[in-house]
């Protein structure tokens, strides 16, 4: 789930609009902080939760999985259809990536 927090909440569908910390939201793939929100991105950061990831202008981010930030990562493994536990670290979810057709899982192509 996309989180928000903003003096001026939108209405875009599936996404969490605050205006206020009421703390960390376990469920969130995204944080993105719109002002002035001291310790928003501090706290979620420490819950495992990587902040600012998504581009507010629609830029493309990383395409890697294997380099990608947690919340980038959450949400693509989301769009994979794969399941994981929303608590998870960034080592568990870059587990979850599948691996390529030719069974390299390097995220550089090297092999051993």
């Amino acid at each position: 789930m996309k989180v928000i927090y903003t003096k001026t909440p939108g209405r875009e569908r599936g996404v969490c609009y605050r205006t206020k910390y009421l703390g960390v939201i376990a469920t969130a793939t995204v944080v993105v902080i719109d002002g002035d929100f001291p310790g928003v991105a501090e706290a979620y950061e420490r819950a495992g939760i990587q902040v600012g990831d998504t581009k507010p202008d629609g830029g493309q981010g990383e395409s890697d999985p294997h380099k990608m930030g947690v919340a980038d990562l959450k949400t693509w493994l989301t769009e994979q259809g794969i399941e994981f536990d929303a608590t998870a670290k960034k080592a568990e979810l870059q587990k979850l990536i599948p691996q390529q057709e030719d069974g390299d899982t390097k995220p550089d192509g090297t092999e051993d």
